[in-house]
C-alpha cells in the first residue's frame, strides 16, 4: 500500500488530484477498520495539516475548518454559546480518546448513516468549502450527499463548514443501547429559526438527510399526530438490524419529534 504525507492543503489537493482512489487519513478512527480491506488503494496523510484546525467567528457566520477535533469543538465556549445543538451532539460522540482525534471533516466524510455530526450540519444549515487543485468551492451541505457512501467530490478536499449565526431553539437526541460509547439506533436534530422547522436525523435512510415532508408539513399548516406520521414515512427508509427494527426506530423517531415540538412551546 502506497502512503503520500502531504505538506500543506495546497499539496494535499495535488496529491488528490494525481491520485483519486487514494484514501484520506486524519484521526483514523474508522479508517482502522478498513486497513486491511483490499478497498483502500493508498493513502494520503493529512493529519499534520493545521491550517485545516481553527474555528473561527465572523459577523454572523461562524467558520470550523475541516479537521478541528471533536474535543476542540465540544469544549469551544462560541461553539456552546451559538451553536448548543452541535455541542450536544460532539458531548455524546464516541469516547474521550476517539473525540481527541476524530475531526468534523472525517465524519462528514465517512458519510455513515450513522454519523453523529451530518444532521446537526444539516439542519443548521452549513455550507461547505471544497478545495481542488484549480479552484475552490462552495456548496449547501445537504449537496455533498448524493447517497450511499456517494459524496459530491471530484477530486477535492473538504477544507471547512460555514454555518449562519441565527437565533434559534433546538432538539438533539440520541438514542442507543447505552449511554456512551455508542452507536445510535436512531438520533434527531431539528432546528426552529425565523426561516422555520429543519429536521434531520440518523440510522434512519440509507445516508443521511433533510426531513423535508416533515418541514413542510411543520411549516405550512396545522398537523397531528398522524398527519405527522405519515409525513415522516415519506421521509425515512430505516432498516432493521441485529441492532433495532426498523418499527422500533420509526415509532421511537416520531416520539422525539413530538417531544421536541412540546419542548418548543415551552
Amino acid at each position: 500500500m502506497t502512503y503520500l504525507r502531504a505538506e500543506n492543503t495546497t499539496h494535499a489537493t495535488e496529491l488528490i488530484d494525481a491520485n483519486p482512489s487514494f484514501t484520506l487519513l486524519h484521526g483514523g478512527s474508522d479508517l482502522a477498520l478498513k486497513i486491511k480491506s483490499d478497498s483502500i488503494k493508498g493513502i494520503i496523510d493529512i493529519s499534520h495539516l493545521h491550517e485545516l484546525k481553527y474555528i473561527k467567528q465572523n459577523s454572523d457566520t461562524l467558520e470550523i475548518g475541516a479537521l478541528t477535533s471533536i474535543t476542540t469543538l465540544l469544549h469551544d465556549a462560541n461553539i456552546r454559546e451559538y451553536l448548543p445543538l452541535l455541542s450536544e451532539a460532539c458531548s455524546s460522540f464516541a469516547s474521550h480518546q476517539i473525540r481527541n482525534v476524530a475531526s468534523l471533516g472525517g465524519n462528514i466524510a465517512n458519510d455513515s448513516p450513522v454519523a453523529d455530526l451530518i444532521a446537526p450540519l444539516l439542519v443548521l444549515r452549513a455550507e461547505v468549502v471544497l478545495m481542488s487543485r484549480h479552484k475552490k468551492r462552495t456548496i449547501p451541505i445537504h449537496e455533498l450527499f448524493q447517497g450511499f457512501k456517494k459524496l459530491n467530490l471530484n477530486r477535492e478536499l473538504i477544507g471547512s463548514f460555514t454555518i449562519p449565526l441565527l437565533e434559534h431553539k433546538h432538539y438533539y437526541r440520541k438514542v442507543g443501547a447505552r449511554a456512551n460509547l455508542n452507536i445510535s439506533k436512531v438520533s434527531l436534530a431539528i432546528v426552529h429559526n425565523r426561516d422555520g422547522y429543519f429536521l434531520s436525523g440518523a440510522s434512519v435512510n440509507p445516508y443521511v438527510m433533510r426531513f423535508r415532508h416533515s418541514e413542510e408539513l411543520l411549516n405550512t399548516q396545522e398537523f397531528s399526530k398522524e398527519s405527522l406520521q405519515e409525513a415522516l414515512s415519506k421521509d425515512i427508509a430505516p432498516s432493521g438490524s441485529f441492532r433495532s427494527t426498523k418499527e422500533y426506530r420509526s415509532r421511537v423517531l416520531l416520539n422525539m419529534i413530538i417531544e421536541a415540538l412540546e419542548s418548543f412551546k415551552q
